[in-house]
């Protein structure tokens, strides 16, 4: 995806330097697709990995551990409406993303992009940070009912190898963050070079 847009930038410069090598305009849209298919697939990536933790949730809460107490029922809302939630917001990037065309004229292309920039974001900042935060704390309240069906032993490693997990997570979904985040400001950076010619 880095790939496409230093390509992208490289042939811009090389127009605005009067290389006669420069691309078209038709070569510089085509380059932007590309881009922009790299990005929703990013976000089609996110949704497919969020769907099936929520299917093994579920099923898990289904199949090995039917938590009956109104507690846990809370729980359980917490982490399913969480992923559930994030799932919605990624469908949206993508559907958003969709929209940002280079072709459009360069206020309209600007105006659309930095629209889309901050929303995603307040998504990676408060957002993913509160889904986050519902998400861990329907975990441990699950635990006094998760004593019924499995052994202390085995609930103190389920919640120890849960902050384990969930720094992993936490890691990933942040490396996730800064590339992204890393990738619209390099697109935001050459929208700003096309649009000041």
């Amino acid at each position: 995806m880095s790939d496409l847009l230093d390509d992208l930038k490289n042939k811009w410069s090389d127009a605005k330097g009067g290389n006669p090598k420069h691309p078209s305009a038709e070569e510089v849209i085509n380059l932007s697709k590309k881009k922009k298919k790299g990005a929703v697939n990013m976000h089609i990536g996110n949704i497919a990995i969020l769907t099936i933790t929520l299917i093994g949730i579920s099923a898990f809460f289904i199949y090995v551990a039917p938590l009956q107490e109104i507690l846990s029922h809370i729980g359980i809302a917490l982490m399913t409406g969480g992923l559930l939630l994030r799932i919605l917001i990624e469908c949206y990037s993508t559907y958003r993303s969709t929209k940002l065309e280079i072709s459009d004229s360069t206020a309209v292309s600007n105006e659309k992009f930095l629209k889309f920039y901050a929303y995603r974001k307040r998504i990676h900042g408060p957002v993913t940070i509160s889904i986050l935060v519902a998400y861990t704390i329907g975990f441990y309240i699950l635990t006094p009912e998760f004593s019924t069906y499995f052994t202390t032993t085995q609930v103190v490693i389920m919640d120890l190898s849960y902050l384990l997990a969930a720094a992993i997570f936490g890691f990933s979904i942040r490396k996730g963050i800064k590339d992204e985040m890393r990738l619209l400001n390099e697109w935001k950076g050459l929208n700003e070079e096309i649009a000041n010619g």
